[in-house]
């Protein structure tokens, strides 16, 4: 088993070479922290992260399924602190015949982050699949029958993730001198990589064809106060709907970039870095997110101009108010005077 180490500025590694394991291994010189410290610190402020990605949530957003997904990985997050503080406080304890000391200390970690590190390609899949149906198709089913179908289906995913993990070649512990105390094994997968890679490249695609619209939406921004709260506006122009696909495109990347350009430039550096994420970190709530408000721009480029102006058309993502980004491309009997003073024009909203 080779250890994965980061590349040099020199050579860019093939991103494939990234999958596989890893090793979680702190400095041999002060060997201060058992691998059990650092999982419980890692862990806790992934946990801590996840609040604050909560509390940061428009709290009347509808049902989907990637929100019954990321509500599952917290649950799953915290299930994985209190294992390994048992672990870590208990020492040596047996369980159904398995004796758990502290060259095991990093197994359920190997095991969820194997999971984690195969689950972003049908999560995806499956929540594009719910947003073309719901968005694109207008299939609305009841609330009831549609959570339950979202809870089966998340369900299902991390019974088939976690049965693969289980029954498929994880590394187990690595014994040796001065080796099974201080260095953990953890999978590492290439499937965040290339789907961050096809999103950098479709922004950077749409802000590049839309490069003109982009530059005079930016010219003409200005910060006003909308119902108690500070918000970015854009003209679209003097006519009411708005005409133009490029227009639109350029409205719904800017509304996309207005929350997440912070989150966009990191993946830009991961990029860069070829850098080697342990499962149990790459599969995160910002990044379910991040993805989800770029499904739900998708959705609305495909559904679009037949988009219905509902309340269930606009409140599936709890970061973006994609409304006012997308109302002065609808051709409705709605005027902008609705949604803002009289004295404006028709807008944008981030």
């Amino acid at each position: 088993m080779q250890e994965i180490s980061l590349p040099s500025t020199q050579s860019m590694p093939d991103p494939d070479a990234l999958e596989g394991p890893v090793f979680l291994k702190p400095d041999m010189d002060i060997q201060l922290h058992e691998p059990s410290c650092i999982l419980i610190l890692i862990l806790t402020g992934k946990i801590i992260i996840n609040i604050f990605i909560f509390g940061s949530r428009h709290r009347k957003v509808c049902t989907s399924f990637l929100g019954c997904f990321c509500v599952s990985l917290g649950v799953l997050d915290f299930a994985l602190l209190v294992i390994i503080l048992v672990i870590h406080y208990l020492q040596d304890f047996a369980v159904c015949s398995m004796r758990f000391t502290k060259y095991h200390i990093c197994l359920f970690t190997q095991i969820i982050s194997h999971a984690y590190g195969i689950l972003h390609y049908p999560v995806l899949l499956t929540a594009g699949l719910d947003y073309y149906n719901t968005v694109v198709k207008s299939i609305h089913l009841p609330r009831f029958c549609l959570g339950f179908l979202h809870v089966i289906l998340t369900l299902l995913l991390w019974t088939v993730a976690l049965s693969f993990a289980l029954y498929s070649s994880v590394p187990p512990p690595i014994s040796g001198p001065g080796l099974s105390s201080y260095q953990c094994t953890f999978y590492v997968s290439s499937q965040t990589y290339y789907l961050s890679a096809a999103v950098v490249c479709a922004i950077v695609f749409i802000l590049v064809m839309c490069c003109f619209e982009a530059v005079a939406l930016i010219k003409s921004m200005k910060l006003i106060s909308f119902t108690n709260k500070t918000v970015l506006l854009f003209s679209c122009g003097d006519e009411w709907p708005v005409q133009g696909t490029i227009c639109l495109y350029t409205a719904l990347v800017l509304s996309f970039l207005g929350t997440w350009a912070p989150f966009v430039l990191r993946q830009i550096i991961l990029l860069i870095l070829c850098a080697p994420i342990p499962g149990y970190m790459d599969m995160n709530e910002a990044w379910l997110y991040f993805m989800n408000s770029f499904l739900v721009g998708l959705a609305y480029v495909l559904k679009y101009p037949h988009i219905d102006p509902t309340r269930e058309t606009f409140s599936i993502d709890p970061f973006i108010s994609w409304k006012y980004c997308i109302l002065p491309f609808i051709d409705i009997h709605y005027k902008a005077e609705d949604y803002l003073n009289e004295q404006l024009h028709p807008v944008m909203i981030v």
